[in-house]
């Protein structure tokens, strides 16, 4: 029986404790709207502290608008259905405008909460409902950051470690053992780095990693993907080579092998193109090998 799928995420984990410190900063200095604490903190938390970071600034954006609004209305319209209805149409316009998309929702609950309150005090109603979600946006930010941060370097460097390994084991089903390989695999790889590379370039604009680890990254990356085009193209050839000395010995470092080619000069043209993408593809392998070796002993 699988036991992974009932096991509690960290991120659900994470997302509960920091509703439950809003809700006690709430209580001890008795402010009036807990909900949108929580509800500030519940809509910000997000897998990445950069992701957290950006959510929850446009949801403080959203929230604002979704007052101002709010304010508007209740100055110049009085309030029935259908003109909260328009007031909610018009939110969710200015907000896909502004491409805020994500803080649709929370800015629509906003703007109902401070229209349906029948208080004669609008203005201070909406400020604090605003400071409300505020609370929760900067709780959930600081949960996320201070308990257990996702380490996306160490994340990265899995999916390399995964990725390398898959290449090798494919570059040999393909030279030595004359095998057809699947690559769907290694593309839903390249996808996935892909992206948590876009969450590391996304970490070093508010420093929370080094830019030395963001170009560290980029050319990784960059080795991938050619490391996929080169796999892609020998697969396509489906062309048995001759293959080229320097190739050989570029096998023989990566593999620990002695080839049973003899080393042949003459060669015809689709052994030159294939020779081309597989060179590259060793050298690429045996880059990372080698970065991977450095990094250990770093």
């Amino acid at each position: 029986m699988d036991f992974k799928k009932y096991r509690i995420g960290m991120r659900t984990i994470k997302t509960g404790l920091a509703v439950a410190i809003g809700l006690l900063i709430a209580d001890l200095f008795n402010i009036q709207g807990p909900l949108f604490v929580g509800i500030g903190a519940i809509s910000t938390m997000q897998s990445s502290v950069s992701q957290s970071f950006v959510m929850g600034k446009n949801r403080m954006l959203g929230t604002v608008m979704g007052a101002i609004v709010a304010l508007l209305f209740a100055l110049y319209l009085p309030r029935n259905p259908f003109f909260l209805g328009l007031g909610i149409i018009i939110v969710i316009h200015i907000l896909n405008l502004l491409d805020w998309k994500k803080s649709i929702s929370l800015s629509a609950i906003v703007f109902l909460a401070v229209s349906n309150n029948h208080g004669l005090a609008m203005a201070p109603y909406a400020t604090s409902r605003v400071l409300d979600t505020f609370i929760g946006i900067v709780i959930a930010v600081l949960v996320n950051y201070f308990v257990a941060a996702p380490n996306n370097d160490v994340l990265f460097n899995n999916f390399v470690h995964r990725m390398l390994e898959n290449a090798k084991i494919s570059a040999y089903k393909l030279v030595v053992g004359k095998y057809r390989i699947d690559l769907l695999d290694f593309k839903d790889e390249l996808v996935k780095i892909e992206q948590l590379q876009e969450l590391i370039q996304q970490e070093t604009k508010i420093n929370i990693v080094k830019n030395k680890d963001k170009i560290e990254s980029e050319i990784t990356i960059k080795i991938i993907q050619d490391i996929y085009n080169d796999l892609s193209a020998l697969q396509m050839m489906q062309y048995i080579a001759i293959i080229s000395p320097d190739n050989l010995d570029l096998l023989q470092n990566i593999y620990s092998m002695t080839p049973i080619w003899e080393k042949k000069a003459i060669m015809r043209e689709n052994d030159i193109i294939f020779n081309y993408h597989l060179q590259r593809l060793l050298k690429n392998i045996l880059f990372l090998m080698e970065h991977e070796k450095r990094k250990a002993t770093s």
